[in-house]
């Protein structure tokens, strides 16, 4: 195996990682969502964040890296030499890494579709509720000094 396809196989591996670490991070702030820990929903979309910038510079390394496997697996086809027909261990590797990586994309998109259904139905909830407290606000505020002064009470 040349090093280009080593260090493939590494990128694929830690894209795997980084996914999974998103799946779990959304996970979390459904939680965060749901008991109302706005410090903690906060720190998932910052540790969210991170994780999506990661992985898109590790995508732009993939890209690179993948291009040059490319071009280095095509030479021995435009020379006229077949490659070998046989699965190599490292075939059967960067198919077993390419398929977890997909199960855990579809779990993240997943996660993510589901994420934006709940932050949808939480700003419709905290739309009502402020246009609740809007329409009491006169009903339940502060007396003004002049009726404190007057001693009037609500």
């Amino acid at each position: 195996m040349t090093a280009e396809a080593t260090r493939y196989l590494e990128l694929l591996e830690e894209r795997l990682a980084l996914l999974s670490s998103l799946a779990s991070a959304l996970t979390a702030a459904r939680t965060d969502i749901v008991s109302l820990d706005i410090h903690g929903l906060e720190s998932r979309i910052a540790q969210q964040d991170r994780l999506c910038s990661e992985i898109r510079s590790l995508d732009v390394q993939l890209d690179r890296v993948q291009s040059q496997c490319t071009t280095h697996l095509a030479a021995p086809l435009s020379s006229g030499r077949a490659p070998h027909l046989a699965p190599d261990p490292d075939s059967i590797r960067r198919c077993e890494i390419l398929d977890r990586l997909g199960r855990v994309q579809a779990n993240v998109k997943k996660l993510n579709d589901e994420h934006q259904a709940l932050l949808r139905r939480s700003r419709r909830t905290v739309s009502a509720l402020l246009n609740s407290y809007h329409s009491f606000a006169l009903t339940y505020s502060k007396p003004t000094a002049e009726h404190v002064a007057a001693g009037e009470s609500r």
